[in-house]
């Protein structure tokens, strides 16, 4: 990868306050790519923050024993706001999917950097790398780092780094996972990465509660346009009944999709009595991120998500027919 990193390193030296964020409902990508940038900042001697409009996911904890990830609460944090003067938004197109702080952000006249391998629109940055071909945003984070401050690269950084490939690449075992992550990982590997340790912490904490839910997920399950289409809804009851929290259900929609003859999975999971999250998990021949966008999410051609307000009835009632129609668009050969 070459990219002009010049015009972020000018801001980066002009700046003395930096705030770190990524999207909603953040991944291992996400997450991943901020404390790499958090912990080369520290070591130039530059302040920065983390701050997210979601809680950090149980299964990544283990990256950030200090609690340097914040979840923004709008009466503790208004003065982190007040004072940055640069903002890097990070595996996101903008601030549309920040959540209530994305509200917040626009509002402020700030210097902006977008670092993103998402095909989206990245319209509110003062200055950007995005690149589609790049296996994961942590890539984009790794070289940045190794020009920036390559001797800042110790356990923590090349964790971190290493979870946003992992789980950006299902575990190298997707479409993405070419030469450029293999070689990174091969690096982070020599600086004290343990693969299998990782992994663990990632894909095999897993609770019986969560597992519980999960086969009450799996219970749930619609079969439709010949068994290509698989759609499922997690009900604020059936969180209840388990004792499930929102940041423990991961990996769902995956786990549907990897069903023989599955070309699309999608997951209608009720987070209040008003608001639905939709995921979205294809095998390779229908592009979700195009539906996501319709209803104001994003995220990659085969794995992407939106946040709908309403009901769940109401969710079901206006994605299922695009997802449908794009489902069907196979049998007659036309793009998806």
């Amino acid at each position: 990868m070459d990219h002009n990193w010049q015009p972020i390193i000018e801001e980066i030296k002009k700046s003395k306050r930096i705030l770190l964020t990524t999207h909603v409902n953040p991944d291992g990508d996400g997450l991943g790519s901020e404390l790499a940038l958090y912990y080369c900042f520290k070591k130039m001697g530059i302040y920065s923050k983390i701050l997210n409009d979601s809680a950090t996911p149980e299964e990544y904890k283990f990256l950030d024993p200090d609690g340097i990830i914040l979840c923004y609460n709008p009466e503790k944090h208004g003065e982190i706001l007040r004072t940055i003067d640069l903002v890097f938004t990070l595996d996101i197109g903008g601030f549309s999917r920040l959540g209530r702080l994305g509200d917040e952000l626009s509002h402020l006249n700030l210097a902006t950097i977008c670092i993103d391998h998402h095909p989206e629109n990245h319209l509110c940055c003062t200055h950007k790398i995005v690149d589609e071909e790049s296996p994961a945003t942590s890539c984009l984070i790794y070289e940045l780092i190794k020009i920036i401050c390559p001797q800042s690269i110790d356990q923590n950084i090349a964790e971190a780094v290493y979870v946003g490939l992992l789980t950006d690449t299902g575990s190298f075992r997707f479409e993405n996972t070419n030469s450029t992550v293999m070689e990174i990982a091969a690096e982070l590997i020599k600086l004290g990465v343990k693969p299998m340790d990782v992994f663990q912490q990632v894909y095999e904490r897993y609770t019986p509660q969560r597992m519980k839910l999960l086969g009450i997920a799996l219970q749930k399950v619609q079969y439709e346009c010949d068994g290509r289409l698989a759609w499922f809804t997690v009900t604020t009851a059936d969180r209840l009944a388990t004792g499930v929290t929102l940041d423990e259900i991961s990996g769902f929609t995956d786990f549907v999709r990897s069903i023989k003859g599955v070309e699309v999975s999608v997951m209608f999971l009720e987070t209040d009595d008003e608001t639905i999250r939709v995921n979205f998990r294809s095998k390779g021949k229908v592009l979700v991120n195009e539906i996501a966008i319709q209803f104001g999410g994003g995220g990659h051609y085969f794995a992407a998500g939106a946040t709908i307000k309403g009901s769940l009835e109401a969710a079901l009632n206006r994605i299922l027919p695009v997802v449908r129609r794009s489902v069907e668009k196979l049998n007659s050969g036309l793009k998806a």
